[in-house]
């Protein structure tokens, strides 16, 4: 694996960056014309059912994604200094039983965590757009938009979730 850091560059981190850059670029744009109470949760009609000023959503928006996307880009980090005991990936006991072990498994989840922060990135992008494309336009949620962006991100989660034990098998001469 690896390759996220082909000479250094992190590149899965770069393009979460970069989505949240146009994320920010995209939502400055279109400030001045958003209405100054925004429909903020829509229901599974699409209806707009609760609302809160244009500042707070997208100040929960900046905490909650930037949360996740903080949290999904920070686990290599988080596995190479929490205690074993909490940390959970397939086969601990074998991964974390020394440095270099402990080191070949960040090295290994990297990638499917940076995907996974590419993904969450996207699918928050989608989302804000959805919202704003409602407000600006005094319509219903785009359910359809989203669920097909949410299909694709759940699929992906899936992949991620097998790759992670798939990645994290114990070898050969380790399972007898």
């Amino acid at each position: 694996m690896g390759r996220q850091r082909q000479s250094g560059t992190n590149w899965p981190l770069v393009v979460t960056l970069g989505i949240a850059l146009a994320i920010s670029v995209r939502v400055g744009s279109l400030w001045s014309r958003l209405p100054d109470a925004m429909a903020s949760h829509f229901g599974f009609s699409g209806r707009a059912d609760s609302y809160m000023s244009k500042e707070g959503f997208f100040l929960v928006m900046l905490l909650v994604g930037g949360g996740a996307l903080a949290a999904v880009s920070a686990n290599p980090a988080l596995i190479r200094r929490l205690p074993s005991g909490l940390v959970n990936i397939p086969n601990r006991k074998y991964w974390l039983a020394n440095d270099e072990r402990r080191e070949i498994a960040i090295e290994r989840l990297a990638d499917v965590h940076g995907g996974m922060g590419v993904a969450t990135a996207a699918l928050l992008a989608v989302a804000v757009e959805l919202v704003m494309q409602a407000n600006l336009h005094r319509s219903d949620f785009d359910n359809r938009t989203f669920l097909i962006g949410m299909v694709a991100y759940m699929g992906f989660a899936a992949y991620v979730f097998v790759q992670r034990k798939r990645l994290l098998e114990l070898p050969e001469r380790s399972r007898s």
